[in-house]
């Protein structure tokens, strides 16, 4: 591998933010940093919560410029349109991208965008001073039913060297509007084995103070992410624990389930990985019920890591990389998760022979190796549709 290849990366959304884009950049910046690789991220200052961060942090060879935007808290409201999402994400990132690039551009090997925002500013600024593109998506957009929307990225992704789509179902809805199937691959998901792994499981439920079987939930507090309908099933189901930990819109909403219902908890914003690995393997169950076409998300990977059993919507990418050995998959409906979990307070499924096979799936499919499907991309390095270590559910 060529040393000290330096990347441009550009998303409007990185730590302390919240979300599944936000941890899967820390990931990967922390993985090109091992490996000599130069980075500088352009993105905002959280939009979604209130933390802050440096407004320039240096972390060895990282350079993270974050710039302050307005709106905080609108995201969410805007997120279901995507012009008013586009319009309000695209000036204020563009212009320090261009002020940027313009100091920069001879230092810098390779663009990678993340995300339609981000795609459109390296688009422009690889036409200031060309270089090569990567782009990543980070979910499924359903063009059939947005005609000017697939016209604008067949257009917007056509030029780029390579297109990292989050799942198969991405993959095979961008070969659909027309671009490329020899440019585009998908980008598998990894989780730190190391980290997330199993811990002394009857330790972690004892200084949790569990005593009853658990539903864990991580994630942004959104209706979309099934936490309402979550809360609805544990109100019918007094004998299992519910705990939340996350962020977002519906803080208040849990917490205030928390106050009324013995078997709700709020573990709030969770910031330590040390302490989400210990919830992880004291829980019996990971659930999460996205209520969209769900991409190629880390918390299900980190869950199955520690050895922990998922409950997931049927949906996106979700049946692609989860199989029945170790997840159950349904529709998300309050109906539907009040049956698969009667049956974990019957009799639960965290047994030693689960939590081993759990792990396993997880080592087989979801190693740091896949994250060179990224890196060859930034080589020149084509390979087809890329290493897919996913497997259908059947």
């Amino acid at each position: 591998m060529p040393s000290a290849k330096t990347i441009l990366i550009i998303c409007p959304f990185s730590k302390p933010n919240l979300g599944g884009v936000e941890a899967h950049l820390e990931k990967l910046t922390t993985y090109l940093l091992a490996h000599d690789y130069r980075v500088f991220l352009l993105t905002y200052q959280p939009l979604t919560t209130r933390a802050k961060g440096e407004r320039i942090e240096k972390r060895g060879q990282l350079e993270i410029h974050r710039v302050s935007w307005f709106g905080n808290g609108w995201f969410p409201i805007l997120e279901p349109y995507f012009p008013l999402v586009f319009l309000y994400l695209f000036p204020g990132l563009f212009f320090y991208s261009l002020i940027f690039y313009a100091r920069h551009h001879r230092e810098i090997d390779c663009i990678h965008a993340h995300g339609l925002v981000a795609a459109a500013i390296a688009k422009i600024l690889a036409k200031v001073a060309p270089k090569r593109t990567v782009v990543s998506t980070h979910a499924i957009y359903h063009f059939e039913n947005r005609r000017l929307l697939a016209f604008l990225n067949c257009w917007l992704l056509g030029s780029f060297d390579r297109i990292l789509a989050v799942g198969e179902p991405s993959r095979q809805e961008l070969i659909g509007i027309g671009l490329a199937p020899d440019k585009i691959a998908v980008h598998p998901n990894w989780v730190d084995l190391d980290v997330f792994c199993p811990i002394e499981r009857e330790t972690a439920r004892q200084r949790l103070g569990l005593d009853r079987p658990t539903a864990f939930f991580a994630g942004r507090l959104l209706e979309k992410k099934g936490v309402l309908l979550i809360l609805a099933a544990a109100k019918q189901l007094p004998g299992l624990r519910f705990i939340f930990a996350g962020d977002g819109p519906l803080k208040e909403t849990v917490t205030q389930a928390a106050s009324e219902f013995s078997n709700v908890q709020w573990a709030g914003a969770i910031s330590e990985v040390a302490q989400l690995v210990e919830y992880y393997n004291a829980a019996d169950v990971f659930v999460s019920l996205p209520l969209y076409e769900e991409g190629f998300a880390g918390v299900y990977l980190e869950a199955l890591a520690c050895g922990t059993p998922v409950i997931a919507s049927k949906r996106g990418c979700l049946p692609y990389f989860l199989d029945s050995s170790v997840a159950t998959l349904i529709e998300p409906t309050v109906e539907n998760l009040v049956r698969q979990l009667s049956e974990l307070q019957a009799s639960t499924c965290q047994n030693q022979a689960q939590r081993e096979r759990c792990r396993q799936y997880a080592i087989d499919h979801f190693g740091e190796e896949n994250v060179q499907v990224i890196t060859t991309s930034y080589e020149g390095a084509e390979t087809g549709a890329g290493r897919v270590a996913v497997i259908m559910n059947g």
